[in-house]
């Protein structure tokens, strides 16, 4: 069996991982997509995190705060890090969003889920990078898939400790200690089995670090970006101007919504203005939703009404990320949305679960 220090790079002591302890009670956050999101029988890596704790800690108070939810990558964890974690006093934090991060998911973005956290010094944080098919020919080369040395930039210039999950458990895989299937029944989501393994180099960074964690400070450093997003915020739907049919709805399926802006209606639109650079905005998608258009100031409408993919047409709760626009001038801004029947769709319901201002 390999020995998994090799996937770890330790960074900066846990220290606030390692007073938590000594206080008694500590609460762990964790941010990512559904290889992350807690399960009832436990069996995500996340799980294992947990289990590890409660059994290295007798009578330590451990509390999860998993806001994991399926297909979140950086540009959905942006507008949910305040609510779904910093809000609940985390002590130890874990990203993995790289999975699910595609081509849009810029490091202004990804820097600004790290600033967000960081800002006032309360939590560690630790990046993990966990697996999927479309990283095979790049792995199987003994390389890092992109996105993985992307967020590795940001972990050195912050130095944050990151643990490559993936590779630990790739390489198992492909020294003949472990069956693709055991690992990813599903080709993607691990099981009892393969969640035990990518746990396994989390619990070795976390049984060394905080064996030797120390008080340190270490000063917030200049960003890499100059238009990171870390004050990129929710605008609140009270400051929106409804033309039309609209309802808003008490959203309690998805954990990362609180309330959705919703029609049916084509001739409905909605109005608001920001003081910013651009937008993100955080809707529901699949072939029983609408896509949308819209316009900033008055101008040309901008469509954006994109092909569904092929798995996306039977979602029901997929909440996708779009950044409509960027670039804009600082300063203040009008935008307006107008829903439209969406390629490939069956219907037209259009609901919208945040809006994301970028400045």
């Amino acid at each position: 069996m390999r020995d998994c220090t090799q996937y770890i790079h330790a960074r900066r002591p846990l220290y606030h991982t390692a007073e938590a302890i000594r206080r008694g009670h500590i609460t762990i956050g964790f941010i990512g997509g559904s290889i992350t999101e807690p399960v009832a029988d436990g069996h995500r890596w996340s799980g294992k995190i947990i289990d590890w704790f409660v059994a290295e800690f007798p009578g330590l108070i451990v509390d999860e705060e998993n806001a994991a939810k399926g297909a979140t990558g950086s540009l959905n964890a942006i507008l949910r890090v305040e609510d779904d974690i910093l809000a609940y006093n985390c002590d130890l934090v874990f990203v993995e969003t790289a999975v699910n991060d595609g081509e849009k998911a810029w490091g202004a973005c990804r820097e600004g889920i790290l600033r967000k956290l960081m800002k006032n010094d309360v939590c560690d944080v630790v990046l993990t990078y966990t697996y999927s098919q479309a990283m095979y020919e790049t792995m199987l080369a003994g390389k890092l898939p992109q996105t993985i040395l992307d967020w590795e930039e940001l972990a050195e210039h912050y130095q944050l400790s990151s643990v490559h999950m993936a590779r630990y458990t790739f390489d198992l895989v492909m020294d003949g200690f472990l069956r693709w299937d055991e690992w990813l029944p599903d080709t993607l989501h691990p099981d009892h089995a393969g969640s035990r393994l990518y746990a396994e180099p989390v619990c070795r960074l976390l049984r060394r670090e905080i064996d030797t964690a120390r008080p340190v400070s270490i000063p917030l450093p200049a960003p890499l970006h100059a238009d990171n997003w870390e004050n990129v915020h929710i605008l609140p739907f009270d400051q929106v101007e409804r033309v039309g049919a609209w309802r808003q709805v008490h959203e309690r399926r998805l954990p990362s919504v609180h309330h959705m802006l919703c029609t049916s209606s084509m001739t409905s639109s909605l109005r608001f203005e920001f003081e910013g650079t651009g937008l993100l905005l955080h809707l529901l998608s699949g072939g029983l939703f609408a896509a949308y258009k819209i316009r900033i100031d008055g101008g040309e409408w901008i469509d954006k009404n994109d092909p569904l993919p092929a798995w996306g047409l039977n979602a029901t709760d997929w909440l996708r990320e779009d950044v409509p626009v960027s670039g804009l001038p600082a300063g203040r801004h009008t935008a307006e949305i107008a829903p439209e029947f969406a390629q490939g769709g069956r219907a037209t319901r259009f609901q919208l679960g945040m809006i994301g201002v970028i400045c």
